[in-house]
């Protein structure tokens, strides 16, 4: 929903409230078990997402430091594993990244166009 209204956010990179409201209303039918959604659920949701797509392109922006969305960082061999697990030590969100891809990235290079 978020990506599909990109168009209403702000200068901060967050949405109006009305947009998280209407967000939560969005995904109300698809309720199974546990609390129905809010928008302070969605806008909580939204920083995480937010701050894991920061991280990335945090990491990204290091020089030599490799990125794709299928291999990630790409982390091979006993000396990447060293320097993997140090830069991780300060960067606990990267950590799931290390050979496994985030399937949101792409909605999110969307809504924050680089370049």
């Amino acid at each position: 929903y978020l990506h599909d209204h990109h168009a209403e956010w702000g200068d901060t990179g967050n949405f109006h409230q009305s947009t998280y409201a209407n967000a939560a209303e969005h995904i109300c039918p698809l309720h199974i078990s546990g609390k129905i959604k809010d928008h302070k659920n969605v806008l909580i949701k939204w920083g995480v997402i937010k701050q894991t797509y920061n991280v990335i392109i945090t990491y990204c922006s290091k020089l030599g430091k490799h990125w794709d969305n299928e291999c990630c960082a790409n982390i091979s061999g006993v000396l990447a594993g060293e320097s993997w697990s140090k830069y991780i030590a300060g960067n606990i969100l990267m950590k799931p990244f290390c050979n496994k891809g985030w399937e949101y990235i792409k909605y999110l290079e969307d809504i924050f166009p680089q370049g």
